[in-house]
């Protein structure tokens, strides 16, 4: 009977052990699981933050098309004679009065 109760202490011993081992490798996980949902957390913030950079981006490229388009709205196709008139006619006229020579009349 002796023998038995060794027998079975030694089983017992191996078991506790097994469960030491599988506790210390269970929390192992759990810190490896805290580490990764950290970092999960920290690349969502970063991807809204480059996703918010990019819709951004897109409304000053959208805007930057819209003047872009204003500009060759003004320019004069092929078959327009007209003279360019991107800075209006009031700007010509008076660009032109600052440059006639003195004493030149209109």
């Amino acid at each position: 009977m002796l023998t038995e109760l060794e027998q079975l202490a030694a089983k017992i011993g191996r078991v506790l052990h097994h469960a030491d081992t599988l506790a210390a490798e269970n929390q192992r996980l759990r810190d490896e699981i805290a580490r990764l949902e950290g970092e999960a957390a920290q690349l969502r913030g970063e991807r809204e933050a480059m996703a918010a950079d990019r819709e951004l981006l897109n409304i000053k490229i959208e805007e930057a098309q819209l003047r872009i388009q204003s500009i060759l709205d003004k320019l004069p196709t092929a078959s327009d004679t007209r003279q360019l008139d991107l800075l209006g006619e009031e700007a010509v006229a008076q660009g032109a009065d600052a440059h006639k020579a003195p004493g030149e009349h209109a």
